[in-house]
């Protein structure tokens, strides 16, 4: 038989064959050395898990083999070799600033993670960054035109009958594997996962393993036995008994009570309003999806009530079906009681494709920062969470009706200065006419964060971490003090009022679970402070679980989710119920639905307070471009061509031209930092 074996190939493809599986350990092996940060806990892993380690060799020897249907081998077994490198190094740094290692769906943030790599990077780094990918692809280049080519004829017949031989054989080992519990399918703990089952293996996984696997027992007749009976309106909750007052929610970048660390003191409480709060209101533990990182996975399942879980490993639904999807969401069930539904976040309104999914989740309005005043910055560049107060209560104050106000904040992000190679900024800056958010987050070298004279100490932490974890504590305490002046206005208007407050992930500070008190990582905390009396019921619970927890304290069950959390989260059937609402809703035939969904996309319009052209000035070699609410961000389109444009104040923006010609359409767009124009004015004709 082995003889016949290799009858079917020559002595030198035989040895190309050889080479390629020499190779291909070699790769995993450097691969498991990055992902490990450790070559002897690499080696542990192929003497302990011999299995995992064989079977990710084999997918990336199936990549290699694609060689063997070309002449030029050497040049594409170079491209395979250089893509799974560049995969390994960037997951090892993305590891050292998160908890959550480098998945396929990092690709498509892409355009969202380039302008911001000088907050991550120095400027050396990004030089080098730049050198090393030049050198990379003039050496692949040199490789194309003088590598030598595969001189004997190429049976590609032969070899992809092989190749899919090879397909097939670890296809067979995934599902042993998966049977045998040397591999899994779906991850609890994605982190975990990379280091048991291996890089590649969990890679390729998140590349293919995308939306929610059919349920075994979803059908049509199921659905509807769930519809009209655990999940159908109870006589319970009368209309006339829901209590309708303005529900606001805000998801506080990174923040966790860091006085849950053991060992660690400080100087001052850095949350004092936190902590008031907690003894008066509603508040407990949040089960978050993730750590470092993914807070748009913390605001998916807080926002629909659905459970990360049951999507592929380290899939962000909204940058894959909620893309072209709309979803039950606490904004839609909202809006079935005339609430009208407001997003606000600033930071870019683009990033995670908010502008887009916000329209998909029920949003009437979303105020991004492109569209805010009075911004300040941190001496990291990003927004401080100050300029939030006034955006809500713009935000209630825009309507008669009562108001639904989700919004994310900033502030506390990271990455976080250390103390050799980071950024010295005392004093916030803020954002200027001429100042993009690019340019604003390229500081200098310096010698490390220099904190205020009145800044919080730590005590009981290592000196290398100091710096960092000192800078976090000043952000949130900051953070905290918003939350304080936010209260303060809401005291003021004469509505009722829930407030609840979360942070949606701890932050990339290498914090390990020994470390804190509660001894998990993946737990924040939420408050519910409001101004009704309501009762204090202190329990932890899911970050997808707590949007039908505040509705439950308001005798509002509106949407087939919330009723689920709320009538059956202690029943034995309750996430397989979940899992199948959430198949049936996103990816199957929407029956619980009667086949068509409620939910309609609305027309979502960028800020509360709309922008206006509203006529011209001119003055030598300028004009004055007049109207209301612009910001920073707005630039002046002539007849849809982009002119230069300097921001005066809120009323006036400047372009160096001194010719416009009767019947010139101007309009004024919110030009974000990725280049995206958010929306448009309405049209001014020039006379």
């Amino acid at each position: 038989m082995l003889q016949k074996l290799k009858s079917l190939f020559s002595k030198e493809e035989s040895k190309n064959l050889l080479q390629f599986v020499y190779l291909s350990l070699i790769i995993n092996l450097l691969i498991e050395i990055l992902n490990r940060s450790s070559l002897l806990g690499a080696l542990k892993h192929v003497v302990t898990s011999p299995f995992v380690f064989l079977y990710n060799t084999l997918i990336v020897l199936l990549t290699f083999s694609i060689a063997f249907l070309v002449n030029r081998r050497l040049f594409v077994t170079s491209i395979v070799s250089v893509i799974w490198i560049a995969f390994a190094i960037t997951n090892a740094v993305l590891l050292s600033y998160r908890v959550t290692p480098f998945t396929a769906v990092d690709l498509s943030l892409l355009d969202e993670a380039i302008p911001m790599i000088h907050v991550y990077l120095t400027n050396w780094q990004i030089v080098l960054l730049i050198v090393g990918a030049i050198v990379v692809i003039t050496g692949i280049v040199l490789l194309f035109i003088f590598a030598p080519k595969y001189k004997q004829k190429v049976a590609r017949i032969r070899n992809a009958v092989c190749i899919a031989l090879l397909f097939g054989s670890i296809l067979l080992l995934t599902s042993l594997g998966v049977s045998t519990k040397s591999l899994a399918k779906n991850f609890g703990n994605i982190a975990d996962a990379y280091k048991d089952y291996g890089f590649v293996y969990c890679f390729t996984n998140s590349l293919v393993n995308t939306g929610i696997d059919k349920p075994k027992n979803y059908s049509e007749q199921k659905m509807e036995e769930l519809a009209e009976g655990s999940l159908a309106t109870t006589s319970e909750i009368e209309e006339d008994k829901k209590k309708t007052p303005n529900i606001i929610m805000i998801q506080l970048e990174s923040l966790y009570d860091v006085t849950l660390m053991k060992d660690y003191t400080y100087s001052e409480d850095p949350l004092p309003n936190y902590h008031a709060l907690q003894e008066k209101f509603s508040h407990g533990f949040l089960t978050v999806p993730s750590v470092g990182a993914g807070t748009a996975n913390t605001e998916f399942e807080i926002l629909t009530g659905m459970n990360l879980d049951f999507f592929g490993p380290g899939e962000y639904p909204y940058k894959t079906i909620l893309k072209q999807k709309t979803s039950e969401s606490i904004a839609y069930n909202l809006k079935e009681l005339n609430y009208s539904t407001h997003a606000i976040h600033n930071n870019d309104g683009t990033f995670y494709g908010r502008n887009q999914v916000f329209s998909n989740l029920g949003f009437d309005t979303f105020t991004s920062l492109e569209y805010m005043h009075n911004v300040e910055l941190n001496p990291m560049g990003w927004a401080k969470d100050n300029v939030l107060v006034e955006e809500i209560v713009k935000s209630l104050k825009s309507t008669k009706e009562q108001d639904f106000v989700y919004t994310i904040s900033v502030q506390g992000h990271g990455k976080y200065p250390g103390s050799e190679d980071d950024f010295s900024v005392t004093d916030s800056e803020t954002l200027s006419s001429s100042s993009a958010t690019k340019e604003r987050r390229q500081y200098t070298l310096a010698e490390g964060y220099t904190p205020s004279e009145d800044a919080i100490t730590v005590d009981g932490i290592a000196e290398d971490e100091r710096c960092a974890f000192e800078y976090y504590v000043n952000q949130i305490h900051e953070m905290d003090a918003m939350l304080g002046t936010l209260i303060n206005e809401l005291e003021k208007l004469d509505e009722d009022v829930v407030l609840v407050f979360y942070g949606d992930h701890l932050p990339s500070l290498g914090i390990e679970p020994s470390d804190l008190e509660n001894d998990n990582i993946y737990q924040t905390s939420y408050v519910i402070w409001d101004n009704m009396d309501l009762p204090k019921i202190d329990m932890d619970m899911e970050a997808y679980q707590l949007s039908a927890s505040i509705l439950k304290r308001l005798n509002i069950d509106n949407g087939y989710i919330t009723k689920l959390h709320q009538n059956e989260s202690n029943a034995d059937d309750y996430l397989n119920e979940l899992k199948l609402l959430q198949y049936d809703m996103l990816y199957g035939d929407q029956a619980i639905f009667n086949g068509v969904s409620p939910y309609i996309t609305t027309d979502i319009q960028m800020g509360v307070d709309k922008i206006k052209v509203t006529g011209t000035q001119h003055s030598t070699d300028v004009i004055y471009i007049k109207g209301e609410n612009f910001t920073q961000y707005s630039k002046v389109f002539v007849n849809d061509t982009e002119l230069e444009t300097t921001y005066v104040d809120d009323k006036t923006l400047s372009i160096a031209t001194s010719e416009l010609n009767s019947g010139d359409e101007i309009k004024v767009g919110q030009k974000g930092d990725d280049k995206t124009v958010l929306s448009y004015t309405a049209p001014y004709i020039y006379q």
